[in-house]
């Protein structure tokens, strides 16, 4: 049987048609939303680093990447997971445990970042009571929004589980900094001023907005077979499941994070924080656009690897790196030939971050490329390897975070990043390629 040849090539699984007739636009459809967002939150930075003073700019810069690195810990992993978890129940038709898990997640996200938002707010009111300090308080009001954005990270994923990829995105990536840009300049129309703790309200607000519109869709992309099922619980096998998840997306959230935080621990200086926090918003750009697109092929590989289909999985994921690829490759010469003028968007002063903006670009470049690369290991239970993968970048990138940021401040801190990155998502594929390589031959 394995010597008999067929005459024809056999036909192409039902993923290449999926690709090649038309439905390959979503991918593109995410990217093109994704600049969107970018273009949106850029422009809103722009308008924040003119319109605020400097030590204002900073202390909501630090308060935002607070946030961003408590809102992966809300969520325990489990809207990485509903990637995985719900495509197999519904291609099984489980719908009682779909819907245990929906109720599960839901309160449990709830729960965590409620508790999150009281001991933070606790330890910041006890431990700067009587400063004169608005960045604990900047930090204290956006973190109290902290319930929302949980809930819309994880809606997101829902949605996108369900093939709603587009329609979540355009709430996530556009409705959402859309409403952030017009929140911000009604502060101006009613003249109020502009304070780091007025635009974290604004930016609350427009997270508020985004959960209305995601919970409403979340509804009607869900079956209704559902709704109606019983829901059946396994709730510690969803945690265990989903703790691989939360410590890859927090390690990875801190590593992004750390340059932030760590040069306003070093420096007294506000110019400092705030050319780095623009040259990281610019520099990082394709992973957003990475992890917006990874909406469109996550879901599938979970399918297809359900299905044991190895063909269709090296199809696709063919596709996502010539996407991708073409992408990085394009974001990367941009960079390179029009960052200074880019920076100088917000301010002559900021043009000074030119190196700053091209090393963390390199780090960025990379992550993209291979940031499929931790789900697949996770797929194929090899969760071991990207926690202990992840734990050393992370600790690199603490260690040269401070040691070079010290010595050559923002560029010190841009090369913590770009190598730790490099070393992390390189190392990661690697090691997918080889177990995965195993995994076919074990499923035959």
């Amino acid at each position: 049987m394995i010597l008999s040849m067929p005459l024809k090539q056999p036909p192409d699984p039902p993923i290449i048609d999926y690709l090649l007739h038309g439905h390959s636009l979503r991918a593109l459809s995410l990217s093109l939303l994704a600049v969107g967002n970018f273009f949106l939150l850029y422009f809103s930075s722009i308008a924040l680093a003119r319109k605020l003073s400097v030590s204002d700019f900073d202390d909501y810069s630090v308060a935002l990447s607070m946030v961003t690195v408590l809102s992966t810990l809300s969520t325990l992993g489990l809207e990485k997971y509903v990637l995985r978890c719900l495509p197999v129940y519904q291609e099984r038709e489980d719908w009682s445990h779909a819907h245990g898990f929906w109720r599960f997640s839901l309160r449990t996200i709830i729960l965590v970042s409620l508790g999150l938002v009281l001991l933070l707010s606790l330890t910041l009111s006890s431990t700067l009571t009587g400063q004169q300090d608005d960045s604990h308080l900047a930090v204290i009001v956006l973190t109290s929004f902290l319930p929302v954005i949980a809930v819309v990270l994880f809606l997101v994923e829902v949605a996108t589980a369900n093939g709603a990829q587009i329609q979540a995105v355009v709430i996530y990536r556009f409705m959402m900094p859309a409403n952030f840009f017009v929140l911000i300049h009604l502060i101006g129309l009613f003249e109020v001023p502009y304070t780091a703790i007025g635009v974290a309200i604004a930016f609350g607000l427009a997270w508020m907005l985004a959960l209305i519109a995601i919970f409403h869709l979340v509804r009607n992309s869900i079956p209704a077979k559902l709704w109606h099922a019983k829901p059946t619980y396994l709730s510690g096998k969803w945690l265990r499941r989903g703790m691989p998840f939360l410590f890859n997306s927090w390690m990875l959230s801190v590593i992004a994070s750390s340059g932030v935080i760590i040069l306003e621990l070093l420096f007294t200086s506000n110019s400092v924080v705030g050319i780095y926090a623009v040259a990281a918003q610019t520099g990082t750009f394709i992973v957003l656009l990475a992890n917006t697109t990874n909406r469109f092929y996550i879901p599938l590989m979970s399918i297809y690897m359900e299905r044991s289909d190895q063909r269709a999985m090296r199809h696709l994921s063919k596709h996502r790196l010539v996407v991708l690829g073409s992408l990085t490759v394009l974001f990367f010469g941009g960079v390179v030939i029009f960052g200074r003028e880019i920076l100088s968007w917000f301010g002559d002063d900021f043009r000074e971050g030119y190196e700053v903006l091209c090393v963390l670009a390199a780090g960025a470049s990379v992550n993209a490329l291979f940031s499929d690369s931790p789900y697949v290991l996770q797929f194929i239970k090899r969760q071991r390897e990207v926690f202990i993968t992840t734990a050393i970048a992370l600790l690199f990138n603490l260690m040269l975070t401070v040691l070079m940021g010290f010595w050559y401040k923002g560029v010190g801190a841009a090369l913590g990043y770009a190598l730790s990155m490099s070393l992390l998502f390189l190392t990661q594929r690697l090691l997918a390629a080889y177990h995965l390589k195993h995994y076919w031959l074990t499923r035959g």
